[in-house]
């Protein structure tokens, strides 16, 4: 029997998100599209809206929409490398990919000074993405690589896969939590130095393409194939055998990118240390090596942490919440209260944000699978 009190405030919750998220997916993709496909899209962020409300699992659900997001990705704009099936698809244009708007910043900046110097002020090029980057950070901060990032996704869904981590990674790999730091650094003041997209070229797992550096020494491309397999290997293999997200952690400067800038955004994941026994659960749960032992074996939320919610669950007292700026508020768990705790609000701005994102290319997958099932069939 359905719980009017959780069923009616589940729905309006879905309606909420439902309505911007049809509005951008019709702006962006209703042009090229039959409209049926960016509805469909729309459809599953809404159910996926509602059933977070409806049931109170939070990361469960969002991980289902995540891993949706990263399927569609790879769908539209690689599995085409692969088959003739969606070579007249639509947008077969790789947007323009987030993650190289960190290590390449400094290039951007110097291309618009050049820009500003030569009197030609609209040339922005690349930059004006950052001012959409810092809107999104604004909105969802670190959240952006639990609920947007088809990196993320990828990450994420192949870690829920296996029942128990095949290698232990937990100790060890604190010890590595910072390398997307150093590597982000590194890679700022190497890009900026040879102005070059240098992380796309050498590193990135998802170009799948040999497209390297224009040299002709084999010994430095072979490196260069190397270090993109080493990645791939990271994203793809690494989440199997440890349950974590390898890549993310480990490999991703906008991850640091965004734990540095992140901070201005107002949602933050929260001990009470009331209700904390100093289990350790949380720490174990968490995907993302983001939380660590503090004083009395508290858990210490760290700045890595991207709001993905797997830790809450995790604390059977509780103990574990999202609030604003870090502000305790007493959750309503029932009725429309429910809609205005700082979860629910997260919940909204999180969906909208990646509703919105995904529509640039999940309508479009969603017919490739269309067109793909009509020459089977």
């Amino acid at each position: 029997m359905t719980d009017r009190t959780k069923f009616q405030p589940a729905l309006a919750f879905s309606l909420a998100v439902l309505l911007p998220v049809l509005f951008f997916s019709r702006r962006i993709a209703g042009a090229e599209l039959n409209p049926i496909y960016p509805v469909l899209w729309t459809l599953f962020t809404a159910l996926t809206a509602f059933f977070i409300i409806y049931t109170g699992r939070v990361s469960f659900y969002r991980r289902i929409f995540f891993s949706g997001l990263a399927v569609s990705f790879l769908v539209h704009f690689k599995l085409s490398l692969l088959s003739k099936v969606f070579a007249s698809s639509c947008f077969k244009d790789t947007p323009y990919c987030h993650i190289a708007i960190a290590p390449s910043f400094f290039n951007y900046l110097y291309q618009q000074y050049l820009a500003l110097m030569s009197g030609d002020w609209r040339l922005w090029g690349p930059l004006t993405l950052a001012f959409l980057w810092l809107f999104f950070t604004l909105v969802i901060g670190r959240a952006w690589c639990s609920w947007a990032c088809f990196y993320g996704g990828i990450d994420d869904g192949l870690s829920a896969l296996p029942k128990k981590a095949l290698v232990r990674s937990g100790f060890p790999a604190g010890w590595f939590r910072d390398f997307p730091a150093a590597l982000l650094i590194f890679l700022l003041l190497v890009s900026l130095a040879y102005m070059l997209p240098v992380y796309c070229l050498w590193l990135c797992p998802l170009k799948m393409t040999s497209a390297f550096l224009d040299s002709g020494d084999a010994f430095v491309r072979k490196i260069q194939l190397a270090l993109m397999l080493f990645a791939l290997a990271v994203l793809f293999i690494g989440p199997l055998l440890t349950k974590k997200r390898t890549f993310c952690s480990f490999l991703c400067p906008f991850g640091a990118w965004q734990a540095f800038w992140g901070r201005i955004n107002p949602f933050r994941v929260i001990v009470d240390n009331e209700k904390c026994a100093a289990c350790a659960a949380c720490l174990d749960s968490c995907p993302m090596y983001a939380i660590k032992a503090g004083r009395e074996g508290k858990p210490e939320i760290a700045a890595y942490c991207n709001l993905c919610g797997e830790c809450l669950p995790s604390c059977r007292r509780g103990g574990l919440r999202f609030s604003v700026f870090g502000i305790k508020i007493r959750d309503a768990r029932t009725g429309f209260g429910r809609l205005l705790d700082p979860e629910s609000f997260f919940v909204f701005c999180a969906l909208v944000t990646a509703g919105t994102f995904g529509a640039l290319f999940a309508p479009a997958a969603l017919k490739d699978i269309a067109d793909l099932l009509r020459r089977i069939l």
